[in-house]
């Protein structure tokens, strides 16, 4: 009964050659899939917004429709508390 050895080289390749290859190609294909996904919701965005506005034109517009909002609010709880201040 002898024992046999256990060959820590299986075809001629250690134990594990492949971990590194098998984590390189799911590395690349989820990082192309993220490109991919960025690029195509960046194009979505271009799109949705409106040619020849800029961000300091959308920033004032947001502004306005809060100050309006705002305003509404102030006069509505005015005219609930019979025109006082509070």
């Amino acid at each position: 009964m002898t024992k046999q050895r256990v060959n820590p080289k299986e075809l001629g390749k250690p134990r594990g050659s492949l971990n590194a290859p098998i984590a390189a190609f799911t590395m690349a294909v989820i990082l192309c899939s993220y490109c991919f996904s960025s690029i195509r919701t960046a194009r979505r965005d271009a799109q949705i917004q409106a040619p020849g506005s800029t961000s300091s034109q959308r920033a004032t517009q947001f502004a306005r429709k809060d100050e309006s909002w705002v305003q509404q609010a102030l006069e509505e709880s005015r005219a609930q508390n019979g025109g006082k201040g509070q």
